[in-house]
């Protein structure tokens, strides 16, 4: 009982020091007894109370404000409901500032409802917001003044911070919302930190808050740029051609997307503060195209997530866009989405001069040139913004040839290759393992491919040579004759057609005679060019008319051969590749005379760009002897056998079989004159 007497005669004596001193704090002011008696200790200035955010919150009055605001006469239990010296102090948990501000400005409602304060539209509105900011955090707590008294002693600008420096925001008809809250040191740091708010913001004031709906932020950002010609004249404007340019286009970007709205920096100022790539996606960011002469609309603006994941993350804009930087942006024209892809390819070679080169002996960039827009350029695989890196994307080299080669991909994903990525086998084939990637050529109707095949397969010349041969004589050379003249396809692709493909090649190259060539040295046309081949015009190239057109070629210079190869008919079917337990390798298959391979029979002739041009051949092309000297490399016994070719080879085959036989039977019956002859010879001697 003892302790229990000192302990309150302690905190009484301490509550008559806190009311003399708050007597002596608050003498000069006409304050009610009750908010003395509170300001005894809140009118200390490091009283505070740690919240469970760890937030600090100030529980300091002011006296002389607070007896100078409207809620003066107000006692403190007014409006602090909850406490009374009875219980206080007492212990209470706040977890926040917010939630502090938002529990305390409850009370407001006892004096002022919701139906008072809809009749202003700003407060209908924020009383209905879940996220709005309490009455204190706009108004205050016990420092409130009238609002006629407030709005003479404040700037416009504070007046508007006094809400908008809060997390404020609308909802918009598209569901978007559109943040209200303005940064006060931005704002005075800005090029606008002089200005009213209203000089932007026409039709607000201390007076006037007229509440507006937007249906999107694109709508809110157009109405507010109206504001920036009433400094910013479109006469100005236009003498920047990007700024004429975009000012008279339609859907593009305004004002405030590109500059910002409360944070717009002298662009002097600006630029030597942002970095290249940051100060082009000030603009490039949105969305907005640019009108090419085609009636085409060339998008420009840039994600710069996806640019952040290329492998050209590192490297500034100007790096590619040769002669755009922050102090230069020339205004370019082109006649389409096409042709600028185009011209954007040009620059890779600048870093990528190995790859260039490759490029340039690509089938790609040989049809490009001749005249063929859609062939593929750096960008139509690589992409521009978002170039993945060939090593580690291992996708690049299948889905970029997808997007033109799309029909082949179905097929690849049923063979042989295409089963092996689906189960994951590493290194598993795509178009770019047997293609390459940039130095693409024709492989139709040529070897080329084996030896793609042969960076995988290394051993198939042994493995071929086990087993294919030609009983009862057996020579190393026949898997290789078979591997020169076959494309792999045709075996290992056995649900597959195929024929025979006669192509004109230059001795002296070792690569295809082009075709225009061909017209040049013969003084023709493609037209000119099918009758002076197929001389009697009757849709098939015969033995003879082969002879003459390579004959005719020779005489005007040209050192040609014609040399064959067996190959399926169509790209899809060269990608039907099968496990090899499932390839053809019964030799009856081409081996006969009516085999399916030599009742299609082509004459080949190759444009510049490896584009073929095919001309119908009799089956009888191949076993003619006008066909010996013209065809290089190409007899097949059995099916594209020349008769007086395979008796010359059969008795040669019986001359050389024979001589043994004959040379042993030949020993046999001289045997006794040999024997006659050694006997004579002994009885000469004496013997």
């Amino acid at each position: 009982m003892e302790k229990k007497t000192i302990f309150f005669l302690l905190i009484s004596l301490l509550g008559v020091s806190m009311i003399f001193s708050g007597h002596c704090t608050a003498a000069e002011v006409q304050l009610p007894d009750e908010a003395r008696i509170c300001l005894g200790c809140h009118s200390y200035k490091g009283l505070t109370k740690q919240l469970e955010n760890k937030e600090a919150l100030s529980l300091y009055i002011n006296a002389s404000e607070f007896a100078d605001s409207v809620h003066n006469p107000t006692s403190c239990a007014g409006c602090h409901m909850d406490i009374s010296m009875a219980n206080h102090p007492q212990v209470k948990k706040i977890t926040s500032k917010k939630e502090y501000s938002a529990n305390a400005s409850k009370s407001c409602s006892m004096c002022h409802p919701n139906d008072v304060l809809k009749k202003k539209p700003a407060h209908g509105y924020l009383i209905t917001q879940t996220k709005a900011p309490s009455c204190s955090e706009c108004h205050g707590a016990h420092y409130i003044k009238r609002i006629t008294e407030w709005k003479t002693r404040i700037s416009d600008i504070q007046y508007c911070l006094t809400c908008h420096k809060h997390d404020l925001s609308m909802k918009l008809g598209s569901g978007e919302l559109l943040p209200l809250s303005v940064n006060e040191t931005l704002l005075k740091n800005s090029v606008h930190g002089s200005l009213q708010c209203g000089v932007c913001h026409t039709g607000f004031s201390k007076t006037e808050h007229p509440l507006r709906t937007f249906k999107s932020k694109k709508e809110f950002s157009a109405s507010v740029s109206k504001a920036c010609t009433m400094c910013h004249t479109e006469t100005q404007l236009k003498k920047k051609p990007i700024h004429a340019d975009l000012i008279t286009t339609a859907k593009v970007t305004t004002c405030v997307e590109c500059h910002g709205s409360h944070s717009i920096k002298r662009m002097s100022e600006l630029k030597p503060t942002v970095k290249e790539n940051q100060y082009c996606l000030t603009c490039h960011k949105h969305k907005f195209s640019m009108p090419l002469k085609s009636g085409e609309s060339l998008s420009l603006s840039v994600d710069e997530s996806v640019i952040r994941k290329s492998v050209h993350d590192k490297l500034q804009c100007s790096a590619c866009h040769i002669g755009f930087s922050k102090t230069e942006h020339p205004k370019r024209v082109f006649e389409s989405k096409r042709k600028y892809s185009i011209s954007a390819s040009e620059v890779c070679k600048k870093c990528h001069e190995n790859a260039n080169k490759l490029y340039e002996e690509s089938i790609h960039l040989a049809q490009l040139k001749s005249g063929n827009l859609k062939s593929s350029t750096c960008t139509d695989c690589h992409g521009s913004h978002s170039m993945a890196k060939a090593t580690t994307d291992k996708t690049l080299g299948l889905l970029s040839c997808n997007k033109c080669h799309g029909e082949i991909n179905s097929v690849y994903e049923k063979s042989i290759h295409g089963e092996a990525r689906s189960k994951g086998k590493e290194n598993s084939p795509t178009c770019a393992s047997c293609h390459n990637a940039h130095d693409v050529k024709v492989t139709a109707r040529t070897t080329k491919m084996k030896d793609t095949c042969l960076k995988c397969h290394k051993d198939v010349d042994n493995l071929h040579k086990k087993w294919l041969s030609n009983p009862p004589i057996k020579l190393s050379s026949f898997a290789g004759l078979h591997l020169d003249t076959i494309a792999c396809a045709t075996c290992h692709s056995p649900g597959a057609g195929g024929g025979v493909y006669l192509t004109l090649y230059d001795k002296k190259t070792g690569y295809p005679f082009p075709e225009e060539k061909v017209l040049k040295l013969l003084e023709t046309d493609s037209a000119g060019l099918v009758k002076k081949i197929d001389t009697n015009e009757d849709g098939n190239v015969d033995a003879r008319e082969v002879w003459n057109f390579t004959q005719r070629l020779k005489r005007k210079g040209a050192d040609v051969t014609l040399r064959a190869i067996m190959d399926v008919r169509t790209g899809i079917e060269a990608h039907q590749l099968t496990a090899k337990a499932k390839a053809v390798k019964e030799c009856e298959k081409c081996h006969q005379a009516d085999s399916h391979f030599f009742k299609n029979v082509y004459v080949v002739l190759s444009k510049a760009d490896g584009k073929p041009t095919l001309y119908t051949a009799e089956q009888g092309v191949l076993n003619s002897l006008f066909s010996v000297l013209p065809v290089n490399q190409f007899y097949v016994l059995g099916s594209s056998n020349i008769k007086l070719l395979d008796i010359l080879f059969i008795l040669a085959v019986l001359g050389g079989a024979s001589f043994p036989v004959v040379h042993i039977m030949l020993r046999i019956l001289t045997i006794p004159i040999k024997e006659a002859r050694r006997l004579k010879a002994l009885k000469k001697e004496g013997k």
